[in-house]
């Protein structure tokens, strides 16, 4: 069979390659090693994070869909500047959607999913470092999540917990006592069954969030020319 004739096959790359890539691109803009409107060098990443440059690209392509890259044609990619509208925004909609997943939730969640939320909160409660927290706290909210029931909603909520990194509250050990009596509060309006006072919980988790977020992210210096 001619070159011509051949059917052209997309490569796919395994998850964790283009995850590791995602995770570590997203923490470098956050700190400031990539700054804001500093074009992004495929090669040189490639080869500190460890990787071919295949993943990296793939990376780059979802934080383009993400906001926080922009692929510019002939040129590169380039870190997309942040404002703090910007962070509030984000947590604006997350919160909301989130909200509206709690919502539902409270009507389907099982006494088994109950006292799920229950252990994941303790283990947040109890855990040692922030890495145990963040796995603690996405199994939490992702069971939340679940719960919900929508397709849709998941898909969208998919998105929308991927730019920001947890760390900037949730898995944050200096902020770990608010977050732990927001999750309990949350937990306790699941609970009740009610949805309103679910979503009311869960909205003002994630619009608290946003401030400390910022303020976490002030400190670091993170809007400084």
């Amino acid at each position: 069979m001619s070159t011509s004739n051949r059917t052209a096959r997309h490569v796919v790359l395994p998850d964790s390659l283009k995850q590791i890539a995602l995770t570590e691109i997203r923490r470098r803009i956050f700190a400031r090693e990539l700054a804001p409107g500093a074009r992004i060098d495929q090669e040189p990443l490639a080869d500190e994070i460890g990787m071919s440059k295949i993943p990296v690209r793939e990376a780059l392509s979802a934080l383009a869909a993400e906001g926080l890259v922009e692929m510019v044609p002939r040129r590169g990619a380039f870190v997309v500047p942040l404002s703090k509208a910007d962070i509030e925004d984000h947590y604006w909609m997350l919160a909301h959607l989130s909200g509206r997943a709690a919502e539902r939730a409270a009507e389907n969640l099982s006494e088994e999913s109950l006292a799920e939320l229950e252990r994941l909160i303790e283990q947040m409660e109890t855990a040692t470092d922030e890495q145990e927290r963040a796995r603690a706290n996405f199994t939490f909210h992702s069971l939340i999540n679940h719960a919900a029931e929508s397709p849709r909603i998941l898909a969208v909520l998919r998105t929308l917990g991927s730019p920001i990194p947890l760390e900037f509250y949730e898995s944050n050990t200096e902020m770990a006592p608010e977050a732990d009596a927001e999750h309990r509060n949350l937990l306790e309006a699941l609970r009740s069954r009610s949805g309103p006072r679910a979503r009311a919980a869960m909205e003002d988790h994630f619009l608290r969030g946003a401030q400390k977020a910022i303020e976490i992210l002030d400190a670091q210096g993170f809007w400084q020319k």
